[in-house]
């Protein structure tokens, strides 16, 4: 049953690998969350059935004590001491893992910053230039806006955050959010630099795997 059993595992890696192969530029393996850092013999992030985390799984991750999340904008940085981001998974593994964002919050800021639609977040493990037990976070239809100073900015996080797994597993939401709206326009500037680092409570302890 053993032997059975690591077959099936390899079968499929095997599919994973073929499917990333296939794609060409964009990873497409399928991604879960796991309580425990499994790797098989080949070195492949393959997560044991008994240490999956159901579908519906609480995402839930607060920006890491003492530090700052920070908005640069065309007109000013804005800095919040406080953001939480909370979303549950729509599967239990996937490519990607789909889940759906029911707050990204911000508080203690020098500006108004509000999240308006709320939208869905990508998980998908990375791969290149080796396996690993992080995942790159990616949302799609999420907006925040953006107020100081007079100005109101419309900025949609999009492509910009990685998680590395462990206990106490954290993000780093370091990137360029695209402004989508606003009613100031050109004022607002094409983006918005964003950096803030997050830390895990809920699910604990994390790893990104097959």
């Amino acid at each position: 049953m053993k032997q059975l059993k690591i077959l099936g595992l390899a079968v499929v890696a095997a599919a994973a690998l073929m499917a990333f192969v296939g794609t060409g530029t964009a990873s497409a393996t399928f991604t879960s969350l796991c309580k425990a850092p499994t790797t098989t013999e080949a070195g492949l992030p393959i997560c044991e059935g008994e240490h999956l985390y159901p579908a519906q799984t609480r995402i839930h991750a607060e920006l890491q004590v003492g530090s700052k999340l920070n908005i640069a904008t065309a007109f000013g940085n804005i800095e919040c001491n406080k953001s939480t981001l909370e979303a549950f998974t729509e599967q239990k593994t996937e490519i990607p893992l789909g889940a759906n964002v029911t707050a990204f919050t911000f508080g203690e800021c020098n500006g108004i910053v509000q999240t308006i639609k709320n939208g869905t977040l990508d998980i998908e493990l990375i791969d290149l230039p080796e396996w690993t037990h992080n995942g790159t976070l990616t949302f799609t239809g999420t907006e925040v806006t953006i107020e100081k100073a007079g100005l109101h900015c419309i900025y949609s996080p999009g492509d910009t955050g990685t998680l590395t797994g462990g206990v106490m597993a954290t993000i780093d939401l370091v990137g360029t959010w695209p402004r989508t709206g606003g009613r100031s326009g050109a004022l607002c500037g094409p983006n918005a630099n964003v950096t803030g680092f997050y830390t895990f409570t809920s699910p604990e302890p994390l790893w990104v795997s097959m």
